[in-house]
């Protein structure tokens, strides 16, 4: 037992920070990892059972994913400033590890691009969150369909040129996987779950059901707020609902960005879907058809979009494909050259300790 604990005690596990000195956690990304690569095992051993074409889309997302960050590479100098060098990245659109890298990723070229624009101080900002209402997996494509068009439409708009000089949208869709109401979601909408005169414990109405929608930050001329131009709450839901060639007013959340800009792009870099949603321990069965519900919909789509002045500096400050591209080599912090003089560490990922063991 001695010698065991011995040899534990000389293992070295990973330890990376951020420059502000938050913990990074790979392993526990990781452990996401190989749970969505289970669930895709079991819906390719489903249709291995039915002699279905989808048996070689599935095992190559669940080799993919099941190796994804399985190696990393840092370079370390002579101060000990470490930089990530070299990583295996899935790059698949519902990978936990990868997802969370992207989100990095849009973190650090929003704020650049916005650090850029702010130079000549004559911009604000807005956030705005363009909603309609939930559908179901069968509904879900299409909608995303009606969506991207609809954007490309809102945008055309001449109430809205007139006040867009450049914009960021993220994509995003949740699953509300709880077929009863708790207590959580009773606090969170309340005042929706009264008017529907239900209460905690009653069948929930968005059960299986997507939500997707888009986070925007929009920029603006600094007069914006004082001038002709300026939309209201209501102006904006009909613009919505006009692109959308929607018979409702959806819902549309609009607010200015105060102070520093860094939680408003804290909230457009999230995930374009959140693994809690669909990798769901509970109910396997349940994961399997929303991972490849959202798997099919996410195939092929742009998820993320600049247009205007934020387009322009993305190309001017020569930032790497927002969601294609480089996930090794993210962040505002790691662009500097380090020292010439420096030494490679190799972590790897062991099953035993379930966790990244420097090898």
């Amino acid at each position: 037992m001695k010698e065991l604990n011995k040899q534990v005690e000389e293992v070295e596990f990973l330890k990376d920070k951020s420059s502000s000195g938050k913990i990074r956690d790979w392993s526990g990304k990781k452990k996401r990892n190989l749970k969505l690569s289970e669930i895709y095992m079991m819906i390719k051993e489903s249709y291995r059972k039915l002699h279905s074409e989808k048996f070689n889309r599935f095992l190559n997302r669940e080799e993919r994913c099941r190796m994804c960050a399985s190696v990393l590479i840092y370079k370390r100098d002579k101060k000990g400033k470490r930089t990530l060098h070299q990583a295996n990245f899935c790059q698949l659109r519902l990978c936990p590890v990868c997802n969370w890298r992207r989100s990095l990723k849009i973190f650090s070229q929003v704020s650049k691009i916005i650090q850029a624009i702010e130079e000549d101080k004559e911009h604000a900002y807005l956030f705005l969150t363009l909603t309609q209402k939930n559908v179901n997996a069968d509904g879900l494509n299409q909608m995303l369909d009606e969506m991207m068009k609809a954007w490309h439409r809102f945008l055309g708009y001449k109430k809205v040129k007139d006040v867009v000089k450049g914009s960021y949208r993220g994509l995003e869709i949740t699953y509300d996987k709880n077929p009863i109401i708790t207590k959580k979601m009773y606090q969170e909408k309340k005042d929706y779950y009264q008017k529907l005169g239900l209460k905690v414990g009653d069948k929930n109405p968005n059960f299986d059901m997507y939500h997707p929608h888009f986070h925007v930050l929009i920029v603006v001329r600094k007069g914006y707020f004082t001038s002709k131009e300026y939309l209201s709450h209501e102006a904006w839901r009909e613009l919505w609902a006009k692109a959308m060639r929607l018979d409702y007013l959806p819902q549309v959340n609009i607010k200015k960005v105060k102070g520093n800009t860094a939680e408003a792009v804290a909230e457009v870099a999230k995930y374009s879907a959140k693994d809690s949603d669909y990798v769901i321990e509970k109910d396997l069965d349940l994961s399997m058809n929303v991972v490849e519900t959202l798997d099919y919909a996410l195939q092929g789509r742009r998820l993320v979009s600049f247009s205007g002045i934020m387009k322009e500096w993305h190309k001017k400050l020569n930032l790497d494909d927002t969601e294609d591209g480089d996930l090794v080599h993210i962040e505002t912090d790691r662009d500097e050259e380090l020292e010439s003089e420096m030494t490679l560490e190799t972590y790897a990922w062991n099953v035993g300790y379930m966790n990244y063991v420097r090898v």
